[in-house]
């Protein structure tokens, strides 16, 4: 306590200084510093634990004689005794202020706490009432001063200096109240004393308080009036908050007015002051979101605070005042319309402060389907809430007819390409942003969150500002600039600081069979000209790879002609050309000299009859290979181009002969020969950093830009152990900071469409696999799905993903058993890249939750969560979610099993949350005030659905997994059947109450939108055709059933769109036969498991025309043959059979499984021997053989492998036989020929010279 002490006196002894002016007071002020001093003193020299009760006490001793010397002479000061200056002994007076006034506030509340502890009874109710009035009255003084002080360098007036001196001695007085009387006088004499301090000295009550708070707030605003007050604010940020705790006061003393006659000007006046209120309390939640870059409108806000803190002091009248002016009971109506006036004025400005809270947490990159919610939502509130008033529903009309007619344009710019379609994006980005709005404000109208009159106010703007945008659209399409964009292949823009990539070294390490692969295809491979491709995603060494082939010597020497040219995403066609053309002929060409036509005239030229090799380096779109490839002849003579893309469709779209080669990442051994020839060359490698230096190699994550970055760091650090050590632990770092403007140029060539869809990977934990049916169904619920005619949302989202995977920026890591990517993976340098672009547009907020480390990951710490918010770590705490915003949309939480405890009430607070995905942890119970939720995940041990269903009636994705209990089971309310939206409905061994079958067939509704339905349990044939006949578009079925001992089948008809089908049975101690045979005409997938299967329904099974998957696991064959004859199984390409029992023959004919690419047989014991005829099916591809059969289908393998060599070998034989046939009859074709040439050459020969003969013998005559 005394070194606390000891800390405070020097800010306590000037504070002495405040009551010097008072009579008598200066000799008691020096009594207690000396007082200070001498106990300083005796404390410092004490060394013996036995003389320090007796210090103590003597200290008490003289405190308690001062006290009473103080008592008696002691008067609350007057401010004329308390002149005041900027200064105090130096100290800045704003300074000076502030930290007096939390030392007294701190001090006193010490106090309290001893007083509590020393009294020998139990403190009275009101006493302790009283001293916490005291205080907050204390605190809410401080926040008043503290918004008058803080655009201030000095008192400007006399008027704040008055407000300052009687802050101060408030302040002042208060602590020598508390110190002088708390312990010694009686409760009556404590209340009366506290009662007249609140009432005399601190509230607004007297009307020379008042009218030193009014004056300080006129000469305030007449400050920020001036010009150039709002950039005297150093800290905005600090400056917001200040207003905050001020408006605080302003509602603590709002709430102190006395309204309590019921006349009818009384209650006019209550109305007003609680729509006051209610304005003080929006403005308050708001103004501390809104972003600094919009506090442009800061002295207003300033300005409409300080009006409202004028309007509620004039409104603080005396009882003498009162008494004096109007009768009693009554209020002067003048004042009731004054008011009104000033709240309708102040509700103006406060309104700005509100949206733009809103608009600020909103995301920067918007989904194209948010339309599609908000055009459903906006008919759905036309429905449920009739009765709304009508001019809302005319507002609401109005824009729901204005979205429905631009619906085509965001179709378009789905469809379009991002370069060139800046203005349409920005019209889409608005437009979605206002869908955003509109929701939130009809979200609260449903609820009552919002005040009407600011709603009212905003739906009129809303409805303004969509028309300005429809007029914007209308000129885009007029002037057809989307297609005008997309039709221009000559950019002009200053081309990427990337072209000439110089990252990784032109020495390729690793990659050696990748090199000689297409060194051959250059150097070899077809006469014609063909073109090696080679994609991958960022930072894989495509350029240096390219690079190193283009100077290979072999190469070199191969070709007449070698160019190259770097593409990148912002291209000329024009410089382009020029940079062929100088590599091609080594002259240099004018830039301007020469039309574009006339350049691809001169290289057609130049490579004319040329054996050539161009180098194409970084290739985005498919509209630049057009431009070129015109320019390259086909001479047939072996011509080479090689091209670099990260987008594979483009290699497709560039290919001619050879297959684009997908680059590879690094192995271990590359990652590690890399990083060591980088960072030391040719030098020894130092034994001491093997091991490090391997670990370093690893976590770079196999991709060759990241071990080059990471050896550039390392390269330049001292050689010791801990030095790479600190680099090992700090490497995720090192790696980002480096390869941003990689990644961060294939995110800007992104469709605008799937860009959200892309920086949603930052949601899930790095290195993690992440489910494809998860994230398209998390995608749809967040909106980025724009819906399409014709197709599913399932399969557009599919699309997209699979966009994703062509431009190397995601790997898909699995495929289900028809071909489809089940489970995709997202590079560590693409994770940290989606992670900070999505906090940086605003899309997604990642919190980790580790308090023991950084108590800043508390989620109550961030006052503004993005609209959507990723949060993982060790633990969660209910007292986390109690401060958050209500606009949060989506929060996903990652945990390993962590137990939530009471949803309902963590997440009370997120009324408007769309997405909640609590799948990695374990939850008691389900929120049951979430009205507006699309996509819900948990993991649970409740039984019952009751009450989550009877409200959620927006949902789409519904996933409830068993956390512990294998056998536990879930009963599935009627209620479900009002959920018409749902779309994937997951709960792990669920039960339908079909007590009331008869009554729902009549009144229950259908669920059209039910596409996947896992995993119900159907107790008889009856609660299937029930399930079944109200769920008519279902395309996925996981069902349980109980089979049936005696054989009978029944005819089940399956929705017209099924085709995935899963069949278990729930009790599997005894076998059973299925207790129905399948009706499905489009079926494509089955999986029975657990049944006793009757020869006939293999037969039905065999006759599905549609069935290109089949799995039968765990099951028991009937007569332990099985046969499968002509025809059957038509479009079968998966079969795999797992621990089949009584399952001896297997005869199957030779034109069965004609489309057959896999089989798999596992665990098959009783099987003699597997069907020789799969060994010659063509289609035959994969076989997963496991048990004795292996061998057998080795062989049979082999066997096929054998014949076809031979067949093929006959086949080369007979095709050699004739060619050499062929050559010989055109060698005696060219023998002959010649033959025949000699004997002409003879005659010719002999005529002429029997023609000389002939002229010498005239000549002779």
């Amino acid at each position: 306590m005394l070194f606390q002490f000891n800390e405070k006196y020097p800010l306590l002894s000037k504070s002495l200084q405040i009551f010097t002016k008072e009579p008598n007071m200066l000799d008691v002020t020096h009594k207690v510093q000396a007082l200070y001093q001498d106990a300083l003193l005796d404390f410092s020299e004490l060394h013996l634990a036995e003389y320090f009760d007796f210090c103590t006490f003597k200290l008490q001793n003289e405190i308690w004689l001062i006290k009473r010397e103080i008592r008696a002479k002691y008067a609350f000061p007057k401010i004329s005794y308390l002149p005041l200056s900027a200064n105090k002994d130096g100290i800045a007076i704003r300074k000076f202020m502030t930290e007096f006034m939390d030392t007294v506030v701190e001090n006193l509340r010490d106090l309290v706490k001893i007083y509590v502890r020393c009294s020998f009874i139990i403190v009275p109710e009101t006493i302790m009432k009283h001293i916490e009035d005291v205080l907050k009255e204390l605190k809410m003084l401080q926040n008043f001063f503290c918004f008058v002080s803080k655009s201030l360098r000095e008192p400007e007036s006399q008027h704040i200096v008055n407000f300052f001196t009687h802050a101060l001695a408030v302040a002042g007085h208060t602590s020598m109240l508390f110190w002088l009387y708390l312990p010694d006088l009686t409760s009556e004499e404590i209340n009366v004393l506290l009662s007249d301090l609140l009432r005399m000295r601190i509230k607004p009550t007297q009307p020379c308080i008042r009218k030193i708070y009014v004056d300080v707030l006129q000469s305030l605003k007449s400050t920020i009036q001036s010009a150039g007050w709002y950039h005297k604010i150093q800290n905005q940020e600090q400056a917001i908050d200040t207003e905050a705790s001020f408006l605080e006061t302003i509602l603590h003393n709002l709430a102190d007015l006395p309204t309590n006659n019921n006349s009818s000007q009384r209650v006019a006046l209550k109305d007003h002051l609680a729509i006051l209120q209610e304005m003080l309390n929006l403005l308050r939640a708001n103004i501390i979101h809104v972003p600094i870059q919009d506090l442009e409108f800061l002295p207003v806000i300033d300005t409409a605070i300080i009006d409202v803190g004028l309007l509620v002091y004039s409104l603080y009248r005396g009882e003498e005042e009162e008494k004096e002016d109007v009768a009693p009971g009554e209020v002067n109506p003048e004042q009731v319309l004054d008011l009104s006036g000033n709240i309708q004025s102040i509700g103006k400005r406060i309104y700005p402060t509100f949206r733009k809270a809103f608009q600020s947490n909103l995301p920067r990159i918007l989904g194209l389907g948010y339309v599609d919610f908000l055009l459903n939502n906006l008919k759905e509130f036309k429905r449920r809430y009739a009765d709304s008033p009508a001019y809302i529903k005319n507002q609401v009309q109005i824009i729901q007819k204005e979205f429905e007619s631009l619906q085509p344009f965001l179709v378009d710019v789905a469809e379009e390409r991002h370069d060139g379609l800046d203005k349409c994006q920005r019209c889409a980005t608005q437009l979605i942003g206002k869908a955003y709005e509109v929701e939130y404000i009809v979200d609260a109208f449903i609820s009552k969150e919002g005040p009407l009159w600011c709603l009212e106010r905003w739906l009129l703007d809303i409805i303004e500002e969509i028309a300005h945008i429809r007029n914007e659209v209308t000129e885009i399409q007029g002037k057809k600039i989307v297609e005008e964009a997309m039709n221009n292949t000559g950019k002009t823009q200053t081309p990427s600081s990337l072209a000439r990539s110089t990252i990784m070294n032109d020495e390729v390490v690793g990659f050696k069979d990748v090199i000689e692969k297409l060194r051959d295809q250059l150097i070899g491979g077809t006469k014609g000209r063909d073109v090696i491709s080679i994609t991958g995603m960022p930072g894989l060494g495509k350029t240096t790879l390219a690079r190193r082939l283009y100077s290979d010597k072999l190469v070199v020497s191969h070709f007449d002609i070698r160019a190259q040219c770097c593409v990148s995403q912002v291209y000329s066609r024009k410089n382009l050309l020029l940079e062929i053309l100088h590599d091609a002929t080594s002259k240099d060409f004018e830039c301007g000299g020469k039309h574009v036509d006339q350049l691809a005239d001169e290289l057609r030229k130049a490579l004319y009859s040329k054996r050539y090799l161009i180098l194409v380096d970084d290739v985005w779109e498919a509209s630049v290979w057009d431009d070129i490839i015109r320019c390259f002849r086909d001479a047939n003579n072996g011509s080479r181009i090689i091209l670099t893309t990260r987008n594979h469709e483009v290699a497709n779209y560039a290919k001619f002969q050879s297959d684009p080669l997908p680059l590879r990442m690094f192995n271990d051994d590359e990652s590690w020969m890399l990083l060591r020839k980088i960072v030391f060359g040719g030098e020894r490698f130092p034994p001491l950093l093997m091991n490090i230096g391997q670990q370093i190699a690893e976590k770079c994550g196999q991709l060759p830009l990241s071990i080059v970055l990471v050896a550039g760091i390392l390269a330049e650090m001292e050689r010791k152990e801990e030095c790479w050590e600190q680099v090992a632990k700090n490497l995720s770092p090192y790696i980002h900071s480096n390869s941003k403007a990689t990644v961060e140029h294939s995110y800007q060539n992104l469709p605008y469409h799937l860009r959200s869809c892309f920086l949603y990977f930052g949601a899930f934990l790095e290195d993690s696999v992440i489910n494809v049916s998860k994230l398209t169904k998390l995608w749809i619920s967040e909106g980025f799905i724009k819906g399409c005619e014709g197709k599913s949302m399932e399969d557009i989202a599919e699309g997209y993903l699979e966009n994703l995977i062509r431009r190397n920026l995601v790997m898909g890591t699995k495929k289900s058993s028809g071909g489809k990517i089940k489970a995709c993976h997202i590079h560590d340098l693409l994770h940290d890249f989606c992670k900070e672009k999505a906090k940086e547009e605003n899309l997604l907020l990642c919190i980790k939750r580790d308090q023991h480390v950084n108590p800043s990951g508390r989620v109550c710490y961030h006052k503004q969560l993005a609209h959507r918010t990723f949060v993982y770590g060790d633990r969660y705490l209910n007292g986390d979610w109690s401060s958050c915003l209500p606009h949060v949309g989506s929060i996903i939480l990652h945990n390993d099993g962590a137990a939530f405890g009471t949803v309902s009430h963590n997440f009370h607070s997120f009324r408007l949350l769309k997405v909640l995905d609590l799948e990695s942890i374990r939850i008691d119970s389900f929120p049951i005030d979430l009205v507006y939720l699309r996509y819900f995940a948990a993991r649970t041990q409740v039984s019952s659905l009751s009450s989550f269903m009877a409200n959620h009636w927006n949902l789409e994705t519904l996933i409830l997994r068993h956390s512990h209990y294998q056998d536990a089971q879930m009963s599935l309310p009627v209620s479900l059947w009002e959920m018409v939206k749902l779309r994937y409905l997951h709960i792990s061994k669920c039960n339908f109450i079909i007590e009331t079958a008869e009554e729902l067939l009549e009144k229950s509704k259908k669920l059209y939108d039910l596409k996947t339905l896992s995993t119900p349990y159907f107790s008889c044939i009856q609660d299937a055709e029930f399930i079944l006949g109200r769920t008519p578009n279902l395309r996925e079925l996981r069902c349980e059933v109980d089979g049936v001992d005696n054989f009978q089948y029944y005819v089940l008809k399956f929705p017209t769109w099924i085709g995935i089908l899963k069949i278990l049975r729930r009790n599997t101690s005894l076998a059973k036969t299925i207790p129905f045979s399948i009706s499905a005409p489009d079926l494509r997938s089955l999986t029975v498991r657990d049944f006793y299967l009757h020869p006939q329904y293999l037969s039905e099974i065999a006759s599905f025309q549609n069935l290109q998957v089949l799995k039968l696991q765990s099951i028991h064959f009937d007569n332990e043959e099985w046969e499968v004859s002509d025809g059957e199984f038509p479009q079968l390409k998966v079969l795999k059979l797992q621990r089949i029992k009584f399952f001896k023959e297997w005869i199957v004919a030779d034109d069965a499984f004609p489309n057959l690419e896999h089989l798999a047989l596992h665990d098959c014991k009783f099987l003699k021997e597997i069907p020789s005829c799969f060994g010659y099916l063509c289609s035959l591809s994969q076989q997963g053989i496991s048990g004795k059969h292996k061998l057998k289908i080795i062989r049979i393998l082999a066997s096929l492998s054998l014949s076809r060599s031979l067949g093929i070998l006959t086949i080369l034989i007979q095709m050699i036989i004739i060619i050499m046939m062929i050559v010989a009859a055109a060698v005696v074709v060219v023998v002959m020929m010649e033959m025949h040439l000699i004997m002409m050459m003879r005659v010719v020969a002999a005529v002429m010279m029997m023609i000389m003969m002939r002229r010498r013998r005239r000549m002779s005559i």
